[in-house]
Parts: structure tokens; C-alpha cells; sequence
């Protein structure tokens, strides 16, 4: 190991080179990592401590300034409150400890953590949406607890509603003062991503909703809450220009005007002006929806022009459903023919004519947006995580990713042509795809594709090798990654070995399902260490852990651009904030640039690979001495 070394250059500039050559750290080079062959993950989950852990949603963050990438795993009920005392668990806190043996596992700290306390009463806290960020700007990572209520079933409600909790620095968490995010009358919060939205080096806070009411077009409105630097939120929506309004017919809803229910929000720069933009994925086949930022924290939703509202394919004439009303009451144009299903006197009533039929309902299930450079061009790509069932149609946006052309539009290049097409082994097949990521799991530097896609029958986890620019090759199995029905997500380098290891849970929705119930796998990678780069971000005028900050990692010939996200997707998922980047043969960065949140510009030159690196605004860089196995 070596010690920690920090470079500070006076000056003041745009852009400054802070690492002389004759400054840095002696170098380390691997070889490289990148897959050829074999099994590149085992599942470690007994060894990880995490065998008596059960979760369908989970997130990763390190919450006590340790280094390594802590869990935080929901068991999936929106409503359950723990009682440690009598072993009721419905939230896990698993902290990433030294194991006494030169390794790592995760040890049970939720009680402790105080991540759980609730307002009011004894035991834990209802809370299902768990995203990281540093409210305060103290140096450590807060949370934000999303809480959903369900006026179908009132009765369920325990009184929590979504909360801040500030983070002492070790992991240990108390109640912030109660603020405009906790809304009293309860609110069905189905995704947050923290987010410097106005770019004044405080974080904000953007959330969608699902419907107000299941059964009922009525939507909750989506919510920017803007921070005031002390764990405390002021819906800041309407002025931001993000109001919609509730829709009291159907030609509201049908012309965009009306809120949709979202299942997940997602927060990124589209279009390279530093500002962050903001994105919801919407469900019932509705629109998803794309709000620009202007450049002053107010938006303007641009999904129709963009692309991001759906794909252009506004058939049904293969929706079943279509097909079971022409043949009960006939008299369609056009004749769809004959359907292949049974039943039709009951499923001609779930078509009506004149909704189901327009563009506003001929979009997609949307669970997750993820965000990321996945073609190395410098701009921020996409890829929805889909609902498809077989027998609604082609109309149904699948799982694919939109190609953005640097200005925020988008193309979708289609699945046909990128190898993430699917071959399903029966007619009626459903793809259940709610989780997704862009990652890096065999350090080439270029993003791969994972999805988590519940339980329908013949679904597993997917992974997907980007094996050539912009194409895909399906190595779940090869890499050992394809579990049966998975749910949740989190990816991280949970060792620090120089690569990403996968956790997911398990999924029991449905009957035939493998598992009895919702148990946690770890599948750690054993391709490092290869050559990686750990990039920590620390902000003065931006937010101190740089969220929304851009990062261009430049080596030869290749470009990598990453953003630090502060959570996104369905119900809450995140990554490790600090940044874990592939480098493949590269044992030395070329040039590194951050653009922090609102367009001030920082760069360091000659960086060394498989060290951990801090960025700090203004200039610094500081080493702590880390290297992959050491």
C-alpha cells in the first residue's frame, strides 16, 4: 500500500492540470481482465453473510466512509414495520466489514444503523425506496426513505410517511426535521433520485408517483423538492414548472395533459449543457416523460419530440384483446383475424374503442430508465426496463436502449439489430423486466447491460457483452449470471478486488417460481483484477459529492463518460457513488475532466491506474493508496 499523497496546484482557470508526472505514484499495471472465456462470477452469497437476508429491492452506498459499498435491502412490502424483538424483519442495513481473515462480509446493523426510526412508535419504519446523498454537505451520505400509501387499502397505512435522515459519518442515522417531502396525507412514492437541479451546491430531490388510487386514471403529481443544505426540502414543482394537471376525462390523458403514473425517476444531463434533466418512466402504457432543464431549474417536457416517450410502433392489430372484441362485436377496422386465445366473451371487454386504441395508450410498461454513455460518444444514452406480455402485441415498447445524438434526441436502433433481441421458448411469453443497469463487468471500457426480470415463467437474470460498439452478445449463462427470476439490483465492487460484483434477490410473485423466498445472492467477479480506476468526487461550490458532476476518463483513443448518480429506477435503486472504471491493457489515464453541476470545469493529466483517486473542485488530487489485491 502506499500512503496517501494529495496535489494541490495554485491558480485559477477553467481547466487546470494538477498531477505532474513527476508528482504522481509509481505505477501499477495488470494485465487485462476482459472476458475470453469461463465462468466469470461464482455466487458468494454464504461467504458474504448475507444467507439469512431476504430483499426484492435493495441499493448500495458506502454509509460509513469506509471504502466499501454497504447494503440496503428491502424484503419487498411497502407497509411492513421490523420488530426486532420478535425477529420481524422487513428491512436489512449489511454493513461491509473486515472479516478477520484477510476478506470481506456483510454483518447486520439495521437496529443500530437507525436508518428505520420511526416518527413515532416502537420498532422500525415503513419504507420501500432508499436512495444516498449528501444533504448537509458534511462529507457523508444521507438518505432519502420514500414511503408509499395505498388508498385501495388504508388500512395498511402505519402512520410513516418519507423522511431525510442525516448520517453522523459512520453509518449511524437520526430523523431530520420534517420538511415538505413528508406529505401527510400519504403519497404512493414510487421513485427518487437526489439531484443538484438548480446548480447552487445543495442537493434537490426529485420523486415520482404511481396512481393516486390503483383502478382510477388519477396519477400523483411528481415532486421536485428543492434543498435548503440542512436535511430540510421546499416543493419547489410548480415553479419549476413540472405541474401536470389530475385529468377529469379521458381527453386529458389521452392528449398528454394529465399526470401518468411512473415507477421509477431518473436524473441526468442529456444534451452536455451541465445541467441535470430529469426523467420519469411511466406504466400503464402511458408516455414516459423527458423534462429538459433550462439552464435555470425550471423544465420543459420535450418526450414527444425527443423520442423518449415511445417507441413508433402504434399497432394493435395483434392485441388479443383487440381481436376478442372484433369477434364478439365485429364490425373493426381493421379486421385483425382470428385471436389466439380462449375466452374471448369475457377479454373483448378489456378493449374500448377510442382509448385503447391511441397513441396515449399504445407505449409501454415502464420500470426503469438507466442513464449512461453506452457508445463512448460522450453523451449520456438510455435503456427502459419493460413489462412486455405476448398477447397485447408489437405495440408494446420492449426493453431497448435510445441512442441519444448529443442534443437530448433519441433513436432507438431496435433490438434486431444491436443483439439484445430475444428468442422466448413458448407463444405466450411475458418479459417481466423491472430493474436495469450500464456497467462495466469485464473492465474492456465498454458498458454492458444488465436486467433484472422477475418471475414469468422462462425469465432470468440477463446479461448482455458489449463485444463490438453498439453490439451485444447474451452471456448470462457463459458468465454464470443467469439466475432464475431475479429481483433488484445492485452493483458494486463490494471487495475492491478492480471489478463489479453483482447482488439480486428473488422473486415469489408468481407460482413455479424456484424460490420459497425472497433470499439475497451474491455473484462475486473473478475476472480482476485487470486494470480500474476508483474516481471519488469532492465538490466547494458544486454539492460535495459531485451528483450530476460529468467525468470523461480519456486513455488512447478511448473516451469513457460517466455522471454520479444520486439514485434512479424502479423504486429506488443506486450505485456506489464513486465511480468504478474499467481501463482494460491502459495502466495509466491520459487525461481526466469533471464538469461539475452548472458548467465549471476541473482536469488532471497522467493519472495513475488501480489507485483510488479523489477529485476535489478546484484542482486537488488526492491518491489513498488502494490497488486492486493489495
Amino acid at each position: 500500500m502506499f500512503p496517501l499523497i494529495i496535489i494541490i496546484l495554485a491558480g485559477f482557470g477553467c481547466k487546470k492540470d494538477s498531477t505532474p508526472a513527476d508528482q504522481t505514484p509509481p505505477e501499477i499495471c495488470n494485465s487485462s481482465s476482459a472476458w475470453t472465456q469461463g465462468t466469470a462470477f461464482e455466487e458468494r452469497t454464504e461467504q458474504w453473510g448475507l444467507t439469512d437476508v431476504r430483499g426484492v429491492k435493495m441499493s448500495t452506498a458506502d454509509l460509513d466512509g469506509d471504502g466499501y459499498p454497504d447494503l440496503v435491502i428491502n424484503e419487498g412490502s411497502p407497509f411492513g414495520r421490523d420488530d426486532y424483538a420478535k425477529g420481524t424483519r422487513y428491512h436489512w442495513v449489511m454493513m461491509n466489514v473486515d472479516d478477520g481473515n484477510g476478506g470481506r462480509t456483510f454483518v447486520d446493523q439495521t437496529e443500530e444503523s437507525g436508518l428505520f426510526t420511526p416518527r413515532q412508535g416502537d420498532g422500525g419504519r415503513a419504507s420501500q425506496i432508499h436512495v444516498f446523498g449528501d444533504v448537509d454537505n458534511d462529507g457523508d451520505l444521507d438518505a432519502f426513505a420514500g414511503a408509499f400509501y395505498d388508498a385501495n387499502d388504508p388500512d395498511s397505512d402505519q402512520g410513516d410517511r418519507s423522511e431525510i435522515l442525516l448520517n453522523d459519518g459512520t453509518g449511524h442515522f437520526s430523523l431530520a426535521t420534517q420538511s415538505d417531502i413528508s406529505i401527510a396525507d400519504g403519497y404512493a412514492t414510487s421513485g427518487a433520485s437526489f439531484v443538484d437541479a438548480d446548480a447552487d451546491g445543495k442537493l434537490d430531490l426529485w420523486v415520482t408517483g404511481w396512481y393516486e388510487q390503483y383502478g382510477y386514471l388519477y396519477a400523483e403529481q411528481d415532486h421536485l423538492y428543492l434543498g435548503n443544505g440542512d436535511g430540510t426540502f421546499t416543493d419547489a414543482t410548480e415553479s419549476a414548472g413540472l405541474s401536470m394537471i389530475r385529468g377529469t376525462s379521458l381527453d386529458d390523458w389521452l392528449d398528454g395533459q394529465a399526470r401518468r403514473s411512473a415507477y421509477g425517476a431518473t436524473s441526468c444531463d442529456l444534451n452536455g449543457d451541465s445541467w441535470p434533466d430529469l426523467l420519469a418512466s411511466n406504466y400503464g402504457r402511458a408516455w414516459n416523460q423527458q423534462w429538459m432543464n433550462q439552464g435555470d431549474g425550471s423544465f420543459v417536457d420535450t418526450s414527444m419530440s425527443t423520442g423518449f416517450a415511445a417507441d413508433d410502433n402504434l399497432s394493435y392489430v395483434d392485441d388479443q384483446y383487440y381481436r376478442c372484441y372484433c369477434q364478439v362485436y365485429g364490425g373493426c377496422d381493421p379486421d385483425p383475424g382470428s385471436p389466439s386465445i380462449s375466452g374471448c366473451d369475457s377479454a373483448a371487454d378489456y378493449w374500448t374503442p377510442g382509448w385503447d386504441d391511441q397513441p396515449a395508450r399504445l407505449a409501454g410498461n415502464s420500470f426503469t430508465t438507466a442513464c449512461g454513455d453506452i457508445d463512448n460518444d460522450g453523451d449520456n444514452d438510455l435503456v427502459t426496463a419493460e413489462i412486455v406480455h405476448w398477447h397485447i402485441g408489437q405495440g408494446s415498447d420492449p426493453t431497448e436502449l435510445l441512442i441519444n445524438d448529443g442534443s437530448g434526441n433519441f433513436s432507438r436502433p431496435g433490438n434486431d439489430s444491436n443483439g439484445l433481441e430475444r428468442t422466448w421458448p413458448s407463444a405466450d411469453w411475458n418479459a417481466g423486466d423491472l430493474f436495469t443497469a450500464m456497467v462495466d463487468l469485464d473492465g474492456d471500457g465498454w458498458k454492458d447491460l444488465v436486467v433484472s426480470s422477475s418471475d414469468y415463467p422462462d425469465t432470468h437474470l440477463f446479461v448482455w457483452r458489449q463485444v463490438a460498439p453498439g453490439q451485444f452478445q447474451d452471456v448470462s449463462s457463459d458468465w454464470g449470471l443467469d439466475q432464475e427470476w431475479p429481483a433488484g439490483l445492485a452493483i458494486a465492487d463490494f471487495d475492491r478486488d478492480g471489478d463489479l460484483d453483482v447482488v439480486t434477490g428473488s422473486s415469489t410473485a408468481r407460482s413455479g417460481t424456484p424460490w420459497e423466498t425472497h433470499e439475497i445472492h451474491l455473484y462475486e467477479n473473478l475476472l480482476g483484477p485487470g486494470n480500474t480506476l476508483r474516481i471519488a468526487l469532492d465538490g466547494d461550490s458544486a454539492n460535495a459529492r459531485g451528483i450530476g458532476a460529468t467525468v470523461q476518463i480519456t486513455t488512447g483513443d478511448l473516451t469513457q463518460t460517466e455522471q454520479i448518480s444520486g439514485g434512479y429506477g424502479h423504486f429506488g435503486m443506486q450505485q456506489d457513488t464513486v465511480l468504478h472504471v474499467g481501463l482494460d491493457a491502459a495502466c495509466t489515464v491520459d487525461e481526466i475532466t469533471v464538469t461539475w453541476p452548472g458548467g465549471a470545469m476541473d482536469s488532471w493529466t497522467d493519472v495513475r491506474a488501480n489507485y483510488q483517486v479523489t477529485l476535489s473542485q478546484g484542482g486537488a488530487i488526492a491518491y489513498d493508496g488502494w490497488s486492486p489485491g493489495a
